[in-house]
């Protein structure tokens, strides 16, 4: 995750939707408006490099001192929006 202080950190995804994606980082957003995030995804043996601009709606520090952080979708391909979308209709 990218932060527009020119922070970065690695973070683990929790959770993912074709609109929204909510990781898990050990720092806060930091008054970012937007957030450049990459992700490596993998689903049934193939394998993508996500990047995407995201705007976030939430930033809440978590019980593990961990900062549960809630993004819309900005700015995204269609290749990674289908390959999120085989994801969560496989997983639903």
């Amino acid at each position: 995750m990218f932060l527009t202080n020119g922070q970065v950190t690695n973070i683990h995804c929790t959770h993912i939707s074709h609109d929204q994606v909510e990781v898990e980082s050990p720092i806060g957003l930091q008054g970012s408006k937007k957030v450049k995030l990459e992700l490596d995804a993998m689903h049934e043996g193939k394998r993508l490099h996500i990047k995407a601009i995201c705007i976030p709606s939430a930033d809440i520090l978590n019980e593990h001192d961990k900062h549960y952080v809630k993004m819309s979708f900005h700015t995204i391909s269609e290749q990674e929006r289908a390959f999120i979308d085989k994801f969560v209709k496989a997983h639903t």
